[in-house]
């Protein structure tokens, strides 16, 4: 998979609410109200990884959990993050 030039990531960047860009990567943070519903949905986030064969950055600390969405063989954003990012968003989150 090729990394996306500039021009293609800003027009895809409309597609990604909530993310905020960081050099090569999006970055989304996420605050629960518990840790238990934050490795929950750390949990769910895993699963999508498994399935789609790709693997960003988690971090946790309490209720918080941050994505770091980056392709790291190529070394910035794909498609694949892109696609990612929209599984993710899907995830209810308010319970």
């Amino acid at each position: 998979m090729s990394k996306l030039s500039e021009v293609q990531i800003l027009d895809k960047l409309p597609a990604a609410p909530g993310w905020q860009r960081h050099g090569d990567m999006l970055v989304r943070t996420w605050q629960f109200p518990s840790f238990r519903r934050a490795i929950e949905f750390v949990n769910q986030v895993a699963g999508m990884m498994e399935k789609s064969d790709h693997y960003p950055d988690l971090v946790i600390t309490f209720r918080n959990v941050r994505v770091e969405m980056s392709t790291h063989d190529v070394g910035g954003l794909t498609e694949h993050d892109f696609a990612l990012i929209q599984e993710i968003n899907a995830i209810p989150v308010d319970r």
